[in-house]
């Protein structure tokens, strides 16, 4: 069978009884294999992955023993992986990181001012985590042609099957390298990520508070599609490993984040057959919400 074409997602944004501005997705699904099953517009969009990434960079520190060599379980390997809200719980779990490795907050360089409040911070502690364990350079982690830039690189690399030489590269808000391909090839490396890095699928899986934040996409879409993997970045992407085998990805072409949940919530559900989650439902059609608080529209995804 063949590759079923659909036309981009459209999500509409309203606001009282008239539509304020649109929003249009490309989306790619795949199967267990890797092959493309149903694409919405042009999958073969190139960007940037942002945060996406974080649970393939991870892969790094787990294969040359790092997460091992701290002691370090589930928690800790959630976080690493996330892109958090910052709440207490967050911030005190990457400080104890820290402490692990001898190094306080004014080693983190993803931000100057909220350090381990930052979102980023996690993915940070994983790589100096590195850092002290090869024994490289620390201010200099984030530059390029680091040793931990380099081996994270090289895992993405790995993972999504393409060269490093065919890796678009760039910097991320949070200082660190950031990678581009095609939206279908996330799918596909999504689709890959349960059997390839299975400690780290279940770390997000057991702890999807600790993956982004209550009622946060990332958290919700795993608490309430049994068996999914989860993980957004930046600029409109969002990325499902599917329970049972499969991928998604679906990316807003014009960044805009507040679409990307409705547009992910509402295809997984129609992909997996099922009603939209109650504890999903606010991210399926999330709200429009003025100064003082008041809802006063909503997003909505159109699936042709």
């Amino acid at each position: 069978m063949g590759v079923k074409e659909r036309d981009p997602i459209t999500v509409e944004v309203w606001r009282g009884e008239a539509v304020e501005s649109l929003h249009t997705v490309v989306a790619s699904v795949v199967d267990a294999g890797g092959r493309e099953v149903e694409r919405y517009g042009d999958p073969g969009f190139v960007t940037f992955w942002r945060s996406a990434a974080k649970p393939f960079q991870e892969h790094a520190w787990v294969e040359d023993g790092t997460i091992d060599h701290w002691g370090w379980g589930s928690r800790e390997m959630a976080v690493i992986a996330s892109s958090h809200v910052g709440s207490d719980e967050h911030a005190d779990l990457v400080r104890r990181m820290l402490a692990d490795l001898g190094l306080g907050e004014d080693d983190l360089r993803c931000d100057r001012e909220l350090k381990t409040r930052h979102n980023c911070s996690g993915n940070h502690a994983g790589i100096l985590a590195a850092c002290r364990y090869h024994g490289w350079d620390v201010p200099s982690y984030q530059r390029p042609d680091h040793p931990a830039q380099q081996a994270m690189l090289g895992a993405f690399a790995d993972a999504t099957g393409v060269p490093r030489a065919d890796i678009k590269l760039g910097v991320d808000g949070c200082g660190i390298v950031v990678y581009a391909t095609p939206v279908v090839t996330a799918a596909r490396a999504y689709a890959r990520l349960p059997a390839l890095m299975p400690r780290i699928a279940a770390a997000m899986r057991e702890h999807p508070v600790l993956v982004e934040g209550e009622g946060e996409v990332d958290t919700v879409v795993m608490q309430g599609f049994t068996g999914t993997v989860a993980k957004v970045g930046a600029e409109g992407l969002g990325c499902v490993s599917l329970p049972g085998g499969g991928g998604l990805a679906v990316k807003v072409l014009d960044g805009g984040d507040r679409a990307v949940e409705a547009a992910e919530v509402s295809l997984l559900a129609r992909l997996l057959g099922v009603e939209v989650p109650e504890v999903c439902a606010r991210r399926a059609r999330p709200p429009v919400v003025n100064d003082v608080g008041d809802v006063v529209g909503e997003l909505v995804a159109r699936l042709p």
